[in-house]
């Protein structure tokens, strides 16, 4: 087994790139069914900092297949660092006007939720509402509160173990790692 030390702690592989790749292809499948008969093309909108990694694979996938889509990107944060999370701020908003459009928000992992319910409470409360929203998480762990919606195009569901690479990070470390890892001890 292939180990890692990241700031004192022992990392192992979860999930190796080569089968990110394969649920990238799967999830921009599902997209492509989903929307194949709606005209207006959809936003995909990357939550900052992680799902730009994996918001990126995704829209790499569905420009080789020639759908199209726009992208923007919200900041939201509640990890301070490391572990410890707290409340939820908005550190940017998304360019784009977001009203009438379709919209699928880009997490990298859905952790006990409440940043992702956070930007639906957002997304729904705006002067204009999206024509539709939903949901695209790499991660999802089982332990997560309640959410008010469903996650529409999943990766993995995972256990609570903290995960670094692929976009997560260990005190703003190794998110550029191309697998993700999962804290042993």
């Amino acid at each position: 087994m292939k180990t890692k030390k990241i700031n004192g702690k022992t990392y192992k592989i979860l999930v190796t790139r080569q089968e990110i790749i394969i649920k990238v292809r799967e999830i921009a499948k599902q997209i492509i069914s989903d929307f194949k008969d709606i005209p207006e093309p959809p936003v995909l909108l990357f939550v900052l900092t992680g799902g730009i990694y994996f918001g990126d694979d995704l829209s790499q996938e569905l420009d080789e297949a020639e759908f199209q889509h726009s992208v923007d990107t919200v900041g939201l944060k509640r990890y301070a660092g490391d572990e410890n999370g707290g409340l939820v701020t908005m550190t940017s908003l998304p360019r784009t006007n977001l009203g009438g459009k379709n919209i699928i928000v880009i997490e990298d992992v859905v952790d006990i939720g409440e940043t992702i319910n956070f930007l639906n409470i957002f997304l729904k409360n705006l002067e204009h509402a999206p024509k539709s929203i939903k949901y695209c998480a790499m991660l999802l762990k089982e332990h997560h509160k309640e959410l008010n919606f469903t996650i529409n195009y999943l990766g993995w569901r995972i256990g609570s173990p903290w995960i670094v690479g692929k976009g997560m990070d260990s005190n703003g470390l190794f998110r550029g790692l191309k697998d993700l890892w999962v804290c042993i001890d």
